[in-house]
């Protein structure tokens, strides 16, 4: 079974399309783009070094498949948190400048 990735697309995912859809017209891609790449960059940098030295693992049992020593969901997990995040404070801003 594949939890990784039911987990992220149930808790992340899912939750992202939804946030997408409240926040399209405050999202900029010119500038989200760009925020999110470094984020991923970062991400996979700290990701190998700590699977290369052991600090965690990943279950074979629970992934997809690997690409590049990591699980396809880990590069998934490296775009959509850091979205969601973006999204959840979009959200919360808009809703405190409505009051």
């Amino acid at each position: 079974m594949y939890l990784y990735i039911i987990l992220l697309t149930v808790f992340v995912v899912i939750p992202n399309i939804i946030l997408v859809y409240l926040n399209r017209q405050r999202l900029r891609a010119r500038t989200l783009v760009p925020a999110l790449l470094i984020l991923f960059i970062i991400a996979i940098v700290w990701d190998q070094l700590s699977v290369r030295l052991g600090i965690w693992s990943f279950s074979q049992n629970e992934i997809v498949g690997t690409f590049l020593g990591l699980p396809v969901e880990e590069y998934l997990f490296f775009i959509f948190v850091p979205l969601l995040s973006i999204n959840i404070f979009l959200l919360i801003e808009k809703t405190g400048k409505s009051t």
